[in-house]
């Protein structure tokens, strides 16, 4: 008769004989869909992990997104975020390990999750994770907002948390209606996402009338702009340095759009494992 909040399931694997047909991906899922755990982790070789295992006492670098499918932008900012934040102080000669993180609300096209194209979009994450070597994972999470996430992965380091993500993602979160619910509004919730050592490294994007917009240049709600420049002027959120601007027009919704109209022209928008994947296995609609 425990209620749910009274217990968290670390992780489930099923091993032996009797469960070869068990994927232990989609019980890691139906715990998070569940609520019996509020995120679950596997390896690049797509093993459920516990978080301890992964987590604990580690510096961390994590991008959110759909990863439908990965495109070159998905891979690069992740790369450039990684480049600077290995170079600080606190991270240097650590090891570091990387998370590509979806939420529920990710994976959910019209209103369901597809456990078929889950584990499409974790075998996708696969193939590019293989050059972070054994220190990259898939993270599937129950947590809609970024201090929620950064609470969570607070419970298992105190060591530096990097966090990728483009511009738009960054307006985003100044948008105070995300936060009613919370007593200190966005000033709360910035409270408990920037606690301890965690930084966001923003990818620009571009802006209207063609120009590029980074996290120097972006403009908030006037009345949010203090708050803006105070965590910029103190490093909370930096501007990454190495974009490629050819990048900045790619996006994974016209990638996905393209795939299943038959339009051959995503092959330029997705890495050259990501390509040959979606080509060989027919994924996310694509037709040979």
């Amino acid at each position: 008769n425990l209620e749910p909040w009274r217990a968290e399931v670390g992780m489930a694997r099923f091993t032996g004989p009797d469960y070869e047909d068990v994927d232990n991906r989609l019980i890691a899922l139906e715990l998070v869909k569940q609520g019996l755990a509020k995120a679950t982790l596997f390896n690049v070789s797509g093993e459920v992990v516990h978080p301890t295992e992964v987590l604990y006492g580690k510096s961390i670098i994590v991008e959110r997104g759909s990863f439908r499918p990965v495109t070159h932008t998905t891979l690069h900012m992740l790369q450039s975020a990684m480049a600077q934040f290995v170079q600080e102080p606190n991270v240097q000669g650590e090891k570091v390990t990387v998370l590509f993180e979806m939420t529920l609300h990710n994976l959910r096209d019209s209103g369901e999750i597809n456990e078929r194209d889950f584990l499409d979009r974790v075998d996708i994450l696969g193939t590019v994770g293989e050059e972070f070597s054994e220190n990259y994972h898939v993270m599937v999470s129950n947590y809609a907002e970024y201090y929620r996430l950064a609470a969570y992965l607070l419970r298992y380091t105190k060591e530096p948390i990097g966090v990728a993500m483009g511009v738009p993602t960054l307006k985003e979160l100044f948008e105070e209606k995300y936060y009613a619910e919370l007593d200190g509004g966005i000033l709360e919730s910035f409270g408990r996402m920037f606690k301890n050592d965690l930084r966001l490294y923003v990818y620009p994007a571009v802006g209207p009338g063609g120009n590029i917009v980074n996290a120097r240049n972006l403009k908030v709600a006037d009345h949010l702009q203090g708050l803006f420049e105070y965590l910029l002027g103190n490093g909370f959120i930096r501007r990454i340095e190495d974009y490629r601007e050819d990048y900045l027009s790619i996006f994974s919704r016209d990638a996905l759009e393209k795939i299943r109209s038959g339009d051959d022209n995503w092959k330029t928008m997705v890495p050259e494992g990501v390509m040959k994947l979606i080509k060989e296995r027919d994924l996310f609609g694509h037709k040979a």
